[in-house]
């Protein structure tokens, strides 16, 4: 009859084989993240490995048959680290981490071959893949401030498979230089009673975080301008409602500008629409520069621009203004080896205590534009609530 652990080793080839090949498409599918190709080859490594486990009999000696599926298996820990570092831009790890998997395969073979030693070659692999488990789940817990869900549960499962591996490989180790049979039973039984498993578990977990990935990049894509990487209309009138509560609560001043690129259409008839892209790309930059964390910017229409400044008040808002107003001027596009010109009008509003929600204050702050493009361009206007006190020159709202 054949051995129960015949049927693991299938059940673990098969499965690994469609990781792979799902890991790869999820590489082809989804803008060709380098880690879900990284993926896509461990679960290869790994197929080859249950392959090499399933046809030991064909391998010219027990030897060479030990070090090639611990090879794989090392191949696979690697590519599977290697993905996690990819995938949260690791600053902590050395970018080449082969040199460590060849140094853990000199140990097996040494351990196999020249000073044998059951308990050191048996236990290397585990050890190693307990190190890189629990590196791999601190990099994918730390990954950003606030963790998602999908991020939290394969940590702890890295964390607990790493724990598992510890075990695991210590218990390989006390077999001894001979091989004490006590405990090599002791770590076959651990080893396939836990390994199925931990390791259905761990890529399952890591397909959750890939979805989660993707299900984020959807939201980002939904509120994002796809030129400029600014929010968009969308997104700008989701963070308006969020900072207008905000304000409330806090009763924080509030302001809003908005800002239209000048004679824009003079720049894509007689340069063509890329230099249009350009010119919107180079002014967001601009816009960009000395900008707050908390600061809303968003390109909310063709060449329309606009700002929620939390915590600003009129006169702090229009000095921002024309500050910026005065960056364009002094900055043109460069576009194949031409200078362009560029200059922006501006519009000023605050929140007022009579305002229900935010877009009130936007519509004065387009009002205002409208008036700074009919006097002239290249200036910045208040809105028509908004008074010059004369006698000491500070501006305050005419509400105030």
């Amino acid at each position: 009859m054949t051995s129960p652990v015949f049927y693991i080793l299938v059940a673990l080839a098969g499965m690994s084989a469609m990781l792979s090949v799902i890991f790869f498409m999820a590489w082809l599918t989804l803008g060709r993240k380098p880690y879900a190709m990284s993926w896509a080859l461990a679960f290869l490594a790994a197929t080859v490995q249950w392959i090499f486990n399933l046809s030991a009999p064909l391998f010219p000696s027990p030897e060479v048959f030990w070090i090639a599926v611990n090879a794989m298996a090392l191949v696979l820990i690697t590519l599977g680290l290697r993905g996690h570092c990819q995938r949260t831009n690791c600053r902590h790890l050395p970018k080449n981490l082969w040199p460590y998997s060849a140094a853990v395969l000199a140990v097996i073979a040494w351990a196999t071959v020249i000073d044998p030693h059951v308990g050191v070659r048996t236990a290397m692999v585990p050890l190693y893949a307990a190190v890189t488990l629990f590196l791999t789940g601190v990099m994918i817990y730390r990954h950003r401030e606030e963790p998602r869900l999908a991020e939290i549960a394969a940590a702890i499962t890295m964390v607990t498979f790493g724990g598992v591996q510890l075990i695991a490989g210590s218990m390989a180790f006390m077999q001894g230089a001979g091989g004490d049979q006590a405990f090599r039973e002791l770590y076959m039984h651990f080893n396939f009673l836990t390994l199925p498993a931990g390791y259905t578990g761990m890529a399952m977990f890591v397909i959750f975080m890939l979805a989660s990935d993707l299900s984020e990049e959807m939201k980002t894509i939904a509120v994002r301008d796809q030129l400029t990487g600014l929010l968009n209309r969308r997104g700008f009138n989701e963070q308006s409602a969020k900072t207008y509560s905000l304000a409330r609560r806090r009763n924080l001043p509030v302001a809003v500008i908005l800002a239209d690129i000048d004679k824009f259409k003079r720049i894509n008839d007689e340069h063509g629409h890329e230099a249009g892209d350009q010119a919107l790309k180079h002014f967001s930059r601009l816009m960009q520069v000395s900008r707050r964390h908390e600061d809303v910017l968003a390109r909310v229409g063709g060449e329309e621009f606009a700002f929620i400044l939390p915590g600003t008040g009129l006169e702090d808002a229009i000095k921002i203004a024309g500050m910026l107003r005065s960056r364009v001027e002094i900055a043109p596009l460069t576009y194949k080896g031409k200078t362009l010109a560029m200059t922006a009008s501006f519009g000023v509003a605050t929140l007022s205590e009579s305002d229900t929600c935010m877009t009130e204050v936007i519509v004065r702050a387009d009002t205002a534009l409208y008036r700074s493009k009919r006097d002239g361009r290249n200036r910045v206007e208040l809105e028509s609530s908004q008074i010059l006190d004369t006698r000491n020159g500070s501006l305050r709202a005419a509400s105030a």
